[in-house]
């Protein structure tokens, strides 16, 4: 009887110990995850950085530079018509705690053949979800100072069941080329996001790195302090069992 107990006990202390191992395994993987994330952001801060010392470009000055360059960072100012009654409203963009959309319109900038995404920033959401912001677009030459992104247009994406072509319409994500079909427009491989102050437009709210390197390193030192914690109590735990058994 005694032996069986014994063996009752030894299969429970190993998978106790089995689960802490996990635990602190997750927990230390997690905490590397978040450096790497806050060394990754770090990388994309000074990049940008980089860019933004060239001053604010030209249009001509921007596609002027090399095609292998990862535009994102970049400031230009960008004159031009934007393309009435075609405008699209990205959904779930919250600023200053209120829910809203980002107002994605097309500018056709002077002497272009094709058009180029603006994200004119956020407007307030009806209260009622059948109902659309109403938007209304400059109508005569527009001048804007925005900063460029590059690939990776949408860092969160929804399920998108749009299905009407008509414009404007609400959408979940950024695609160009789904936008590009839907507006039977030729559009430029990357977009702008408008910098400045609020108008009766919209307000632009574009922060190009949502989470800071600090935070990421905050959350893995978290991590690191649990996976320790873990340890420490399972230690001391299998210490008062044993004390308890003699």
């Amino acid at each position: 009887m005694q032996l069986v107990l014994w063996h009752k006990q030894k299969l429970s202390s190993l998978i106790t110990l089995c689960m802490v191992v996990v635990v602190v395994l997750v927990c230390v993987r997690l905490g590397f995850w978040q450096l790497e994330r806050g060394e990754q952001k770090q990388q994309q801060l000074t990049a940008i950085a980089k860019q933004q010392t060239r001053g604010v470009m030209s249009w001509s000055q921007l596609l002027n530079l090399p095609d292998s360059w990862n535009k994102t960072g970049v400031l230009v100012e960008l004159k031009g018509l934007f393309v009435q009654n075609q405008y699209w409203l990205l959904d779930n963009q919250v600023y200053n705690g209120q829910v809203g959309y980002d107002l994605l319109a097309l500018l056709k900038p002077d002497s272009e053949e094709k058009v180029i995404l603006v994200n004119l920033g956020w407007v307030k959401a009806p209260i009622s979800r059948d109902a659309l912001p109403k938007v209304t677009l400059p109508t005569g030459i527009f001048v804007l100072k925005a900063q460029i992104k590059e690939n990776n247009l949408s860092s969160f994406t929804l399920e998108d069941k749009t299905t009407n072509n008509d414009l404007p319409t609400r959408i979940q994500s950024i695609d160009l080329n789904m936008l590009s079909t839907q507006s039977q427009q030729s559009l430029i491989n990357f977009m702008a996001y408008r910098r400045g102050t609020g108008d009766e437009i919209a307000t632009p709210h574009y922060e190009a790195v949502v989470m800071s390197p600090q935070k990421h390193n905050a959350y893995a030192v978290q991590w690191f302090l649990i996976a320790i914690a873990c340890a420490v109590v399972a230690i001391f735990a299998s210490k008062k069992r044993t004390h308890n058994e003699k």
